[in-house]
């Protein structure tokens, strides 16, 4: 029976996590690898073949499966968008320009719901037409393992729709098709594509596939075809309404024309047609000055593919038309303790106004603004003397970006916040915000911040205390998890909520007040099994408020499955047995079952129901078969049912024929003198009736 043991999706992106399409089986990590079996290899090879005829002849330096795999992969992919082969609800990209000024690193994240993700299940099944099994509706194990093995090349071969060129800025036109960014896929720059909940793991519906030499195989609906699934988003376990996909990889810049920034300007562009709901956010290298010039987005230009070279006379900077569905924002980070320049983006398009084009263009520059006035401290900013609070759990934020932002303001964009002091505290800075490591059993420091602008202008500084608000600890028995906050010394009254989180769930307590040691209690009904995060969230006059998420080792214990008999009978000499199974938990169930002690019988399930097919014992007056359910936490229950004695055998009047003893014994004699006797006996029957014979010719 295939593994269904449940998934456990991280926060943030890790290259390290599985590629696209692998079933993961631990709850540790996304999914375990599966090594494509023939058959995945198979389809994969026949699925390639069909999109584009073989080529004649070949270089000897490729091989020619490969070659034609690699040509039909091209052919099937190239000049598609990411959003052409995930149409996604809502995506996030990071890019991160290396210094070079001629490539970029970008993490993705897209999230797909609803009838999306049926869509994409549509779509990847339907590229096995004309193939056994496929194209049928049903998205199975093998055409599911199969797709991995070109998910990589395939992305390889899109087209991510971002131009960078040096000089005066541009709005494309003729001769300037700055579609210049391609993918690479190297050994050193690998390019990485993984999912989550393609192929949910406790599918209502899922059934053995009806077309395939493995036995493993298992296929679910492409459409939601049970009653009652609705596609609720906020259920703690994973359906066929939500997919996740993650995308790391490198481009680089072709036909870069910027002589190493001597021009001080560039414009970066990109066309954001079909992006529904997407931010962006662009991190360049450190340059000192750099700033957005001038942002615009254009609408209403040709998309199709024979207009990306040369889209005729170009808007005049300055004169596009649009519906002003991109907004953005910049502010400054410290990276390697590198001042760098940010720019988030956030674009919606409207795809009922399809295929008319959407682009955004930015035109950036280090020359300094006409007016250029100094950074300025906001009322949300703490006061002089406040309490910035630190969790003492190891290296952690005390100032995020976002607090930046709303702390500190700039005609230029959100200024970069720094600090100084927080003596044997380790502070460091980062994308994130500014971050330090408290000394084990040291409560606080001082530091002095400001707040800077690109051109090196700055408020006035304000000074702080740097401060572990309070120490934590948790136990979790039953079906609650209790907290216990203990305010250090000199923090004053602080309003709290704690928060159980997981990867896809979380519940929270109602606020509380902490003038002391405080002990808050939280149901664990809403979450699912398995380790879960705590999260405190708090408040008080004369501090800025806090918000960390610990781990604790927290876990919350999985309960038994179920399992139950219904029906039974001989066939022949085999033993069949139904019945249904379920898990409180709802996590995958895995059945096995023993007969006299003895691994017995092949099982099969479809939803919550089981089969069990197996031989009884040959000539055994008793068959004891116990079934036993686990989930993937190791949680069992068992069911033991008496099937009797098993059919067919001899009867209780045969007598066995005699066997020799090894030793030769007596009996041994008596059967070898037996079998000489009836040997003479029939020689001699044999001589009389030739005799008589020979008599008769006489």
């Amino acid at each position: 029976m295939v593994d269904r043991t449940p998934s456990v999706f991280p926060s943030t992106l890790d290259v390290g996590r599985e590629s696209l399409f692998k079933r993961q089986p631990s709850p540790e990590s996304m999914r375990s690898s599966t090594k494509c079996n023939i058959w995945a290899v198979l389809l994969t090879a026949l699925m390639l073949a069909s999109l584009i005829p073989q080529p004649a002849e070949m270089s000897d330096e490729v091989e020619p499966l490969e070659a034609g795999r690699q040509q039909s992969v091209e052919a099937a992919c190239e000049g598609l968008t990411f959003e052409d082969m995930f149409n996604y609800t809502h995506a996030v990209f990071d890019v991160q320009m290396n210094d070079d000024w001629e490539s970029a690193y970008v993490e993705a994240v897209a999230w797909i719901n609803g009838t999306l993700a049926d869509q994409v299940r549509l779509d990847l099944e339907g590229l096995f037409e004309g193939l056994p099994g496929g194209d049928n509706g049903w998205l199975s194990s093998d055409e599911y393992q199969a797709i991995d093995s070109i998910a990589a090349e395939c992305v390889t071969q899109t087209n991510p729709r971002i131009g960078f060129r040096g000089g005066p800025p541009h709005r494309g036109g003729d001769g300037v098709n700055w579609y210049n960014a391609t993918w690479e896929n190297t050994e050193e720059t690998p390019l990485t594509v993984q999912e989550w909940n393609l192929m949910p793991m406790n599918h209502i519906d899922e059934r053995s596939c009806e077309q395939s030499p493995n036995n493993d195989c298992v296929e679910i609906p492409n459409l939601p075809i049970s009653p009652g699934r609705d596609c609720d988003t906020t259920i703690t376990d994973p359906d066929e309404c939500r997919i996740i996909v993650y995308l790391n990889g490198t481009f680089v810049f072709d036909g870069i024309t910027l002589g190493g920034l001597s021009n001080d300007e560039f414009t970066m562009a990109m066309n954001t047609s079909n992006m529904t709901n997407a931010d962006l956010a662009w991190t360049y290298p450190a340059l000192e000055g750099l700033r957005v010039g001038v942002f615009e987005e254009c609408d209403g230009r040709s998309i199709d593919f024979e207009s990306n070279d040369n889209q005729g006379t170009a808007p005049v900077p300055g004169t596009c038309t649009s519906d002003e569905t991109i907004s953005y924002e910049t502010r400054l980070v410290s990276i390697d303790e590198e001042t760098r320049l940010r720019v988030e983006t956030h674009v919606e398009y409207d795809m009922s106004t399809w295929p008319v084009g959407q682009d955004m263009f930015f035109d950036m520059t280090t020359e300094p603004p006409e007016v250029d006035d100094p950074p300025m401290w906001t009322e949300s900013a703490p006061s002089e003397g406040n309490i910035m609070p630190i969790a003492d759990d190891g290296v952690s934020h005390f100032v995020s970006t976002a607090q930046m932002a709303a702390w500190a303001t700039d005609d230029q964009g959100a200024p970069l916040i720094s600090c100084t002091g927080a003596q044997g505290w380790s502070m460091t800075s980062d994308a994130e915000g500014l971050s330090a490591d408290a000394p084990a059993g040291v409560d606080s420091t001082s530091v002095t911040c400001m707040a800077t602008d690109s051109a090196g202008q700055s408020t006035d500084e304000r000074n702080y205390t740097l401060q572990v608000p309070m120490r934590i600890s948790g136990t979790a028995t039953g079906g609650t998890a209790t907290v216990t906050m203990t305010p250090t010394a000199g923090m004053p009254s602080m309003d709290a909520v704690v928060t159980l989180v997981q990867d896809d769930s979380q519940t929270s307590s109602d606020s509380v007040t902490m003038n002391g040691e405080t002990v808050v209690s939280v149901d664990l009904s809403s979450m699912s099994p398995g380790p879960f995060m705590v999260r405190i969230s708090s408040n008080g006059a004369g501090m800025a408020d806090f918000d960390h998420t610990y781990n604790l080792g927290m876990s919350k214990a999985s309960s038994p499955p179920s399992i139950s008999i219904v029906n039974y009978e001989w066939i022949g000499e085999n033993y069949e047995i139904t019945g249904q199974f379920s898990d409180p938990d709802g996590d995958p169930v895995t059945i096995t079952a023993t007969d006299n002690g003895n691994p017995w019988g092949t099982i099969q399930t479809s939803g919550n129901q089981w089969m069990a097919t197996g031989a009884g014992i040959p000539n055994a007056d008793a068959n004891s078969i116990i079934l036993t359910a686990c989930d993937n936490w190791n949680q069992c229950s068992s069911q033991t049912h008496e099937a009797g004695g098993t059919p067919g055998g001899q009867d209780d009047e045969s007598v066995d024929p005699p066997v020799s003893d090894s030793e030769g014994s007596d009996d041994g004699l008596a059967v070898a003198g037996f079998i000489i006797a009836i040997v003479a006996l029939v020689i001699v029957i044999i001589a009389v009736v030739a005799m008589v014979l020979l008599g008769r010719r006489k």
